[in-house]
């Protein structure tokens, strides 16, 4: 009899918690899927060629305007309190030309990141080649004048490392994507859907992040306080960014193979971050080693899903 009186009490409630979970499910999946295609417009106009000739137009314009008042600057219309500021170098309106590009890149690495997680690594790469060739023009922009390169060694030797590394790893992306093979995580259409979904939910978060890291630097500089490293403090973020994939996908796929590279590409990104802020000459090894990394992981992870070794 108390059996069946507890009985007839936890039911109602059993079926309640049900009914209220899987409201909360619904709930959601509904708001996944409107910022999914919140994602879906902003990427639409982002990829279009109006946005691309927009932002062409628009670093054009940022080195013009920044060769303009360099030039100003040396001919001592600017006040003192405002020229202090200002380099009289003309290679640091290159300097930032690559700046304002780097910002853009670092916003098409979001918008790569749903669509294929390889494409984004190889993205990061991009980014650290560019990072590099800024680098080389930043040297440049601490020599009062270009023929006194000759005698400043330290400098041009500088220069050359970053310029080369560079180049090291704009071939690396070359045979990255030569050997990178796209394979669906799951045989599900639905569960290979709701991944893209929740990928694009954390590329929205990512551009959230980016846009509140850019408004806080850009504060900081306007008040003359020191700003922070913002693309190495980014790539900090996207190390989190990859291990929240990871982790993600094993809602979708428990297969060692598939975690083992996942995790093996967050580790890469760990890898450019530390090539970001290592010194000269080590910082074109660390990527190097990286380049190399991702390299033999892509092209054995290929062999390996090709004859089916892990299922």
């Amino acid at each position: 009899m108390i059996a069946e009186v507890a009985e007839n009490l936890q039911f109602p409630q059993i079926s309640y918690l049900c009914q209220a979970h899987q409201q909360n499910i619904i709930t959601l999946k509904k708001l996944i899927n409107y910022i999914a295609q919140q994602y879906d417009k902003l990427e639409h106009y982002w990829e279009g060629d109006v946005n691309h000739k927009l932002l062409g137009t628009f670093i054009v314009v940022a080195f013009l305007l920044s060769l303009l008042i360099i030039q100003i600057n040396r001919w001592g219309f600017i006040p003192q309190s405002i020229a202090q500021y200002i380099s009289h170098n003309y290679f640091v309106a290159i300097e930032f030309a690559f700046v304002v590009l780097l910002f853009f890149e670092v916003l098409s690495l979001v918008f790569v990141l749903p669509h294929s997680v390889a494409g984004a690594l190889s993205k990061q790469f991009e980014i650290l080649s560019l990072i590099l060739l800024r680098n080389s023009f930043k040297e440049f922009g601490e020599i009062p004048d270009i023929s006194d390169l000759v005698n400043m060694q330290d400098v041009g030797l500088h220069m050359t490392s970053d310029a080369f590394g560079a180049l090291i790893i704009f071939v690396g992306i070359y045979f990255i994507r030569l050997t990178s093979k796209h394979y669906r995580i799951t045989e599900d259409d639905e569960e290979q859907f709701r991944f893209a979904q929740l990928k694009k939910v954390i590329s929205i978060i990512l551009l959230v992040v980016f846009l509140g890291l850019m408004v806080q630097d850009a504060w900081l500089f306007l008040n003359h306080e020191n700003t922070f490293k913002f693309f190495e403090t980014f790539y900090i973020v996207l190390i989190f960014s990859d291990i929240l994939i990871v982790l993600v996908s094993l809602r979708y796929s428990y297969k060692y193979i598939v975690l083992f590279r996942n995790s093996g590409f967050a580790l890469a990104t760990v890898l450019l971050r530390v090539a970001l802020t290592a010194p000269v000459y080590y910082n074109v090894v660390i990527g190097l080693v990286a380049v190399l990394f991702v390299l033999i992981l892509n092209i054995f992870y290929g062999k390996i899903v090709a004859k089916q070794l892990y299922r």
